[in-house]
C-alpha cells in the first residue's frame, strides 16, 4: 500500500525512515509547504519522495493511497482536516498531532479496532495508559486519582511541540478518561534543558482509595512485567518499573522510553513512540 506523510519536522522524517523499513509501504509520499525548512533540505539530501505542493501535492496522490499521517501541529491539523475531509473516505487518517480529530488510539489496546480517523494522542498517552488500564483492571474501583508528569528534553522539543503544550495535556487527559474511564486525573509536562539531554521519562502516582495488600501489589508488578513484553515488540526500549512505597494507599511506576535512533537522537523516545506506534497499526491496517 502508499502512504502520505503531511509535514517534515522532526516527526514527519522519522516515521518517513519507518515506513521505508516496514514492508508494508510501496510507496511513501512526504509533503510540506516551505521548501527551504530544514527538513525540506533532508528530503532532498536523502531523495525521500518529496514535495513542497503542500496540501495541493496530496490532493494529487490522495487517490492511490491509503493511509494519510499528519505529522504538523495541532493548529495546522483543523486546516488540513477542513482540505482533506472529502477525499479521506475509504482512507485511514492518523493524526500524530495532540488535536482532537479522531478517535483515541492506543495499539496496545485497541488495535484490532482501527477506526478511519485514528487521534495516536501524545506520547505522554502512549507511554502511560496501557498502565493505567491494566492496574484499574487489578484494582478495580479502587483507583481514587492519577497523575502523569512527563520529562522530555528540551532538544527534542521543536517549534511545533512547544506550540501544542496545551493541546498536549487536555488530549492526554481526555485520553485517559475516555479509554480507561478514570474521571480524575492530571497530566503535567516538563521540558527538562540538561545536557547532555535526559530520556522521556514519565512518572505515573496513583492514589487509591484504601491502602492495598502485598498480594494485590504483586499482582499489579505481574502486571507491569506483561505490559513491558508486549509493548517491546514495537518499542523496543520501552521499559516500566514499579517502585515500593512506604505508603499503601499510593503507587508510583516510572516509564523511560530510549528512542531507536532512526532519524531522532535516542533521548528522543517521547517523539519515537508516536512514530513507531503510527507504523505499526499499518500492520493491521495492511492486514484488513
Amino acid at each position: 500500500m502508499n502512504a502520505i506523510i503531511i509535514g517534515t519536522g522532526k516527526i514527519g522524517i522519522d516515521l518517513y525512515i519507518k515506513c521505508l523499513k516496514s514492508k508494508n509501504f510501496k510507496k511513501i509520499y512526504i509533503f510540506n509547504r516551505h521548501k527551504s525548512s530544514e527538513g525540506a533540505k533532508y528530503c532532498r539530501k536523502k531523495k525521500f519522495n518529496y514535495s513542497s505542493d503542500g496540501i495541493n501535492g496530496v490532493l494529487k496522490k490522495i487517490d492511490k493511497s491509503t493511509i494519510v499521517y499528519d505529522a504538523t501541529s495541532a493548529k495546522s491539523n483543523s486546516l488540513i482536516i477542513k482540505k482533506l475531509n472529502n477525499k479521506l473516505k475509504n482512507k485511514y487518517f492518523i493524526n500524530l498531532t495532540p488535536s482532537r480529530v479522531g478517535k483515541f488510539l492506543v495499539p496496545y489496546i485497541n488495535k484490532n479496532k482501527i477506526p478511519k480517523k485514528v487521534n495516536l494522542i501524545t506520547c505522554g498517552g502512549q507511554t502511560s495508559i496501557p498502565i493505567i488500564k491494566e492496574l484499574k483492571s487489578v484494582l478495580k474501583n479502587n483507583i481514587k486519582y492519577v497523575e502523569l508528569v512527563s520529562s522530555i528534553a528540551a532538544k527534542s522539543a521543536g517549534p511545533a511541540t512547544r506550540q501544542n503544550i496545551d493541546d498536549y495535556i487536555t488530549t492526554t487527559e481526555n485520553a485517559i478518561n475516555d479509554l480507561v474511564k478514570i474521571p480524575k486525573s492530571k497530566v503535567i509536562i516538563n521540558i527538562n534543558p540538561s545536557i547532555p539531554p535526559v530520556n522521556m521519562m514519565n512518572s505515573l502516582f496513583f492514589e487509591l482509595k484504601r491502602p492495598i495488600n502485598k498480594v494485590l501489589f504483586n499482582k499489579v508488578k505481574k502486571q507491569i512485567s506483561n505490559i513491558n513484553k508486549k509493548i517491546k515488540s514495537y518499542i523496543p526500549e520501552y521499559n516500566a518499573k514499579i517502585f515500593n512505597s512506604l505508603e499503601k494507599d499510593i503507587i508510583r511506576i516510572t516509564v523511560r522510553v530510549v528512542g531507536q535512533g532512526d532519524y531522532l537522537p535516542t533521548y528522543a523516545g517521547n517523539l519515537d513512540i508516536i512514530t513507531s506506534s503510527a507504523v505499526h497499526l499499518s500492520n493491521y491496517i495492511n492486514e484488513k
